[in-house]
């Protein structure tokens, strides 16, 4: 559909969709427990008919579904060379050699701030945040149920660490992304995120400390237990620090701005030679098998059987169907002009700084909601805000900063969307599991709001400080 049949969508149509996708939603998942799956068809065939009965063409319905699909190519093949990923370096000794060396190395105390500390680090250099769930967050899973720390935990974690390299890093596509909607440089938003990010970092990695000294103290119970995990890798792995050479290979090919799911499939193929390499125990149709079906054995070790036996492409495949459906769904709302419709009919009418930023994060957790990808949640609100930041004179960089605040955030948050399901497919815990525990991603809306009623962090067009100034239009 093109932009001029975008606009013809009138108000009460476009009120009247979002209330039916929300309304399936709502009752699908919370009330019916209907499949995920399922609830995501009936979504998009409501929409679809709605759309025809509007007058779009089947052609036309078709192209856009098509469309979303095709948007959807590079998500899934990076969800696949993941499932590539986790079976080789289960077979090949390299998770387990984590495993090994991570349940000596950290204590179930440091294990989280640590863990999130590093997730940041890795995040920030790739600027890919599936990369990093993918790699680190993969072994801090396993990691954590070494140390039977709750996997809800662990996952929020993985995912607060992952989240801030995908906000703050330059190499980020949402880094570039955002400022690129409001009209700004993309080192004056990293500069301006500093006033959401960083007090909410500081709070996540004491909240992390904190919740690491809880499990210290019970961690007692589990000692025996991961002396016997410890014990039986070292009798059924060949266990070396020189297999970590090909997960720091991948990380270092992804920060060298190597395409994810490329640097993910050369992951696999040296994880495919490194078992050969350094497990002789299994064979070669074992070892290339583990890249479509996983790793599966029989351990003595009833923990380490589930901490080993997964991985592989078929193990991604609902995650792929479910990411399939969200992304089409989103098309369909976009090309429609659904959320467009809605939010210029706002836009100009909230002009104090504060009202204006509070209504944009609003904007972004709807556009998530409704579209389920990220990088309409920054796009489309960026698009239709930008005109009003530029009318209330707030400076652009404030604009791109809620964006990210909105849009990348609340990707991660809300169970339906893309990023969403990506995260809970590659951890194995559902999104509301970890949703408590991604302190990170919590913590930045919140920020965002304080700065939007305080001033803090807020600046007019000409860079002036605007504390305690943003509840009135600017002068």
């Amino acid at each position: 559909m093109t932009e001029k049949e975008r606009k013809h969508v009138s108000l009460p149509l476009a009120i009247f969709t979002l209330l039916i996708v929300a309304a399936i939603m709502a009752v699908g998942l919370a009330v019916m427990k209907l499949n995920t799956m399922v609830t995501f068809i009936l979504a998009l065939l409501a929409v679809c008919i709605i759309a025809i009965c509007q007058g779009m063409k089947l052609e036309s319905l078709q192209e856009i579904i098509l469309q979303g699909f095709r948007k959807f190519a590079l998500i899934g093949m990076i969800l696949i060379s993941v499932g590539m990923v986790v079976g080789t370096w289960i077979i090949s000794g390299i998770v387990p050699s984590i495993i090994y060396y991570g349940l000596q190395i950290f204590s179930p105390s440091s294990f989280l701030a640590l863990g999130f500390v590093i997730c940041c680090i890795v995040s920030f250099f790739t600027g890919s945040s599936y990369a990093a769930l993918g790699t680190m967050g993969i072994a801090f899973m396993t990691i954590g149920y070494g140390m039977d720390i709750h996997p809800g935990l662990t996952a929020g974690m993985a995912v607060s660490g992952a989240v801030f390299g995908d906000k703050m890093s330059p190499f980020s596509d949402t880094t570039n992304m955002a400022p690129a909607a409001a009209g700004t440089d993309i080192f004056l938003h990293i500069k301006s995120m500093f006033y959401t990010v960083i007090p909410s970092f500081i709070i996540t990695v004491i909240l992390y400390f904190i919740l690491g000294l809880k499990y210290d103290t019970a961690s007692g119970d589990s000692l025996e237990g991961i002396d016997s995990i410890i014990s039986s890798l070292d009798e059924c792995f060949n266990i070396s620090p020189v297999l970590l050479i090909v997960p720091v290979l991948t990380i270092v090919l992804v920060a060298k701005k190597v395409p994810a799911m490329i640097a993910l499939v050369i992951g696999a193929i040296a994880g495919v030679i490194a078992a050969l390499i350094a497990q002789p125990q299994f064979t070669f149709n074992e070892v290339v098998t583990a890249m479509s079906t996983g790793f599966y054995e029989e351990f003595d070790n009833e923990a380490l059987s589930s901490l080993l036996n997964r991985g592989g492409i078929s193990a991604m495949m609902s995650t792929i169907v479910y990411c399939v459906f969200a992304m089409e769904l989103g098309e369909l709302m976009f090309e429609m002009g659904v959320l467009s419709v809605i939010l210029s009919k706002f836009s100009d009418k909230i002009l104090k700084p504060c009202n204006l930023i509070i209504t944009t994060l609003l904007s972004c957790l709807i556009t998530v909601m409704l579209t389920t990808s990220q990088y309409m949640a920054i796009l489309l609100p960026g698009e239709v805000f930008r005109p009003s930041y530029d009318k209330a004179r707030i400076a652009p960089y404030v604009l791109s900063r809620t964006l990210e605040d909105g849009g990348t955030i609340f990707s991660f948050l809300v169970p339906w969307s893309a990023a969403a399901i990506y995260s809970s497919g590659v951890l194995g815990v559902s999104t509301l599991e970890y949703l408590p525990y991604a302190f990170l991603t919590l913590l930045c809306p919140v920020f965002a709001v304080i700065c939007a009623v305080t001033g803090i962090g807020v600046f007019d067009s000409n860079d002036h400080k605007l504390i305690g100034k943003t509840r009135k239009t600017v002068e």
